[in-house]
């Protein structure tokens, strides 16, 4: 009798029960009665009482999602930066996710994590420099979400794919970088011209040393000035000369 009663039961709670199948890639959490069993569930099929027990999947596997924030600049421009976000689940803070966090732990812990951090970080650029240091503000994005989320969740990187900016934003911000064009321009064309003056008149000051240590050089010495004479010799003889004697008679040699 007892026999045919622990069959009728067995086979009643047979029928009764559940499965489910864990995916390659993921773990489960299994509650019972509302306790959560510490002992997580690996792949393959799992049964479970339904009404008395859940089963809670979880991927280990990394994944990608995409996502925009629209945070404000130093000079309180909103600027729209598109990214990418590579992160995976620690087996180990599965159940310690499950216990603090309802839901996707990447839509409860880590966006809205990133979203602030886009906040603080591009809250310190100007619009401008904001699309000039895109990979540092990447960097930095990184570096504060990974410390907010404490090792729960492990966020890879968090590419930016693409920064856009209001229409008359980008309009000024040209404008602003042909100026700063125009304005090197100038700069180096007075910095030449103020280079090519400092070559003229270091020029002129050695010439006119040059003519001062020439000039003291033939009143010291009159062997000097018969050599200059000599170097403006044009090697013809002339043509007439003045004979010496008290005539002083000129003679035409030609």
């Amino acid at each position: 009798m007892k026999r045919n009663q622990f069959l009728l039961w067995s086979s009643a709670a047979l029928l009764m029960s559940g499965c489910t199948i864990v995916e390659p890639g993921e773990v489960g959490v299994k509650v019972s009665m509302g306790r959560m069993q510490r002992n997580l569930l690996t792949q393959g099929i799992q049964s479970y009482l339904p009404g008395l027990d859940t089963i809670v999947h979880y991927s280990v596997k990394q994944q990608t999602l995409q996502g925009k924030a629209i945070p404000l600049t130093a000079d309180q421009q909103p600027i729209t930066m598109e990214y990418k976000v590579l992160y995976n689940v620690p087996e180990g803070q599965v159940l310690t996710l499950y216990e603090k966090y309802a839901g996707d732990p990447f839509t409860q812990l880590v966006e809205p994590q990133i979203q602030e951090a886009f906040r603080q970080v591009v809250s310190q650029y100007k619009a401008d420099k904001a699309t000039k240091q895109v990979n540092i503000i990447k960097n930095q994005v990184l570096s504060m979400t990974r410390e907010n989320v404490k090792g729960l969740v492990n966020v890879v990187d968090i590419p930016i794919t693409h920064v856009d900016l209001p229409e008359v934003l980008q309009t000024a911000i040209a404008q602003k970088q042909v100026m700063e064009q125009q304005a090197l321009q100038k700069q180096y064309e007075l910095d030449k011209a103020k280079k090519e003056a400092e070559i003229t008149v270091a020029n002129a000051e050695a010439q006119a040393r040059s003519i001062t240590l020439q000039t003291q050089a033939l009143e010291k010495s009159p062997a000097l000035i018969e050599y200059e004479k000599v170097k403006k010799w044009d090697g013809k003889l002339p043509d007439t000369f003045i004979s010496g004697g008290a005539a002083n008679t000129l003679f035409q040699l030609k």
